[in-house]
């Protein structure tokens, strides 16, 4: 079995997980969804955006943006984006602009070795509820997240996520080298360069 066939099997097993949960309405500690915005068994796919790969980058982010939906259309986003020839996006700017500094300081790695996960997998809104995402991580992160990012099997970890006791948990419990924190690569408030500068720093310091 490959990765991808391994990936769709967690994901199956994940997805069902999602439909089993209890959804506590009123209990803020426990909740993993925002109450009566989002359906508890969406979920959304993500993975290796070209080939899968044993040198890859997997680029962490919070959760997909539902766009006011309450329902997923479950479609992997970064991969349909990248299909779209000069896309200009921000993000997909930024993460070349890394690739391109990585491939420089790995051997073996090209600028097409991108994974990407959500942590959240049934997604959210514009502004992510920090809470109901470090809520979500608790609950699935032995079974469901810690695997996936097992499977993948990165050379490198972009944490994108916003969340420092996620990264900081990360750190303890998945075996990769390289894990960097960075912003969200459509930040707004900080210039391509500085995005990029900032990011070199971060990764030079684990070398």
């Amino acid at each position: 079995m490959n990765k991808t066939e391994k990936l769709n099997e967690l994901f199956v097993m994940w997805k069902k997980a999602h439909k089993h949960e209890v959804n506590y309405k009123i209990d803020y500690e426990k909740n993993t969804m925002p109450f009566l915005k989002v359906d508890k068994n969406n979920f959304t796919f993500d993975g290796f955006v070209f080939d899968e790969k044993d040198n890859t980058v997997l680029y962490i982010l919070a959760e997909s943006n539902l766009r006011g939906n309450s329902k997923a259309d479950e479609t992997f986003w970064l991969k349909s984006v990248y299909k779209v020839e000069n896309n200009n996006l921000k993000l997909t700017r930024r993460i070349e602009k890394m690739q391109k500094y990585l491939c420089e300081k790995i051997c073996g790695l090209s600028k097409m070795d991108i994974s990407y996960m959500n942590i959240n997998k049934r997604g959210g809104f514009a502004e992510c509820d920090k809470r109901i995402l470090y809520n979500y991580y608790e609950k699935y992160k032995e079974n469901y997240i810690w695997k996936e990012i097992e499977i993948i099997n990165p050379k490198v970890i972009v944490f994108c996520a916003g969340v420092n006791e996620i990264f900081e948990d990360l750190k303890k419990n998945v075996n990769c080298k390289y894990i960097i924190n960075m912003y969200h690569p459509s930040y707004q408030f900080m210039s391509d360069e500085k995005y990029i500068e900032k990011f070199k720093q971060e990764f030079d310091r684990l070398c």
